[in-house]
């Protein structure tokens, strides 16, 4: 077979083909000699690599011969080669490519900390809502909040994530919180962890929350800890979703700004 025939059966991108070994398969020939290694019926295998001659064409090296657990070997990682590995996506899982992963976080009480210039360090539980998080390949972290608990479609409303040090636009200042090397499934509970175990210390985004009485609706470092310290202290065991601002982004727009 050509590398062109090959190439008829490949969907998708067309291989890079590359030589490099090449197995012969010989058979032995009749041996007067009754105590010869081979029998006349046997066939041998043997292991040749590429080289470049005088001319610089790719031709078939000297080789050696391959035992039978050579070829048994070789054989079982061509099989290998054939087989998918199929991963089930979790139900939390929005969508994956090579470059990106997204997915939601449920709603539910949890610690936030807080470091905020001129105010002592702070820990306190409070009710977080539902979350949107898309980490891609170049180290970046975006979040949206969401309203409803059901499986996130095209429809699904997105709105600003009540949180300090997260943009307008979704991006999370990530600062010197120490970033998972991928953004595969394994990855989740990695990328979960910098924004739920680093300190949150100023509002990136003035609109990050609907609070009444605020000029502009502004909310500054003060006023965003006043919120989420009187949830502690009432124990609300749910996110007031009157408090958030609508996010003027579908949920396709937001995922591909980010992947």
């Amino acid at each position: 077979m050509k590398p062109n025939d090959f190439f008829e059966f490949y969907q998708g991108e067309k291989p890079r083909i590359v030589q490099k070994h090449a197995i012969l398969i010989h058979q032995a020939k009749a041996l007067s000699d009754t105590n010869a290694q081979y029998r006349a019926s046997d066939f041998l295998a043997s292991m040749h690599d590429f080289v470049t001659n005088e001319q610089g064409e790719s031709v078939i090296g000297a080789g050696r011969l391959m035992s039978k657990e050579d070829v048994e070997s070789v054989l079982r990682s061509m099989l290998e080669m054939g087989k998918r590995k199929i991963s089930l996506l979790p139900p939390n899982v929005v969508s994956i490519s090579e470059s990106h992963l997204a997915w939601t976080v449920p709603a539910q009480v949890r610690p936030m900390l807080f470091n905020i210039t001129g105010m002592p360090m702070k820990k306190i539980d409070v009710p977080w809502p539902r979350l949107l998080m898309v980490a891609n390949r170049n180290g970046k972290l975006a979040v949206a909040a969401l309203k409803t608990n059901g499986r996130v479609s095209a429809k699904t409303k997105l709105y600003q994530p009540p949180l300090m040090n997260v943009y307008a636009n979704g991006n999370v200042c990530t600062g010197s919180a120490t970033l998972p090397d991928e953004c595969g499934i394994k990855q989740i509970k990695a990328w979960e962890s910098v924004m739920f175990d680093s300190a949150f210390s100023h509002v990136n985004n003035p609109s990050t929350l609907f609070l009444a009485g605020d000029k502009n609706n502004a909310v500054d470092n003060k006023a965003h800890y006043r919120f989420w310290l009187s949830l502690s202290k009432k124990k609300v065991d749910k996110f007031p979703n009157e408090r958030l601002n609508l996010l003027r982004c579908s949920v396709e727009g937001f995922i591909e700004n980010h992947a």
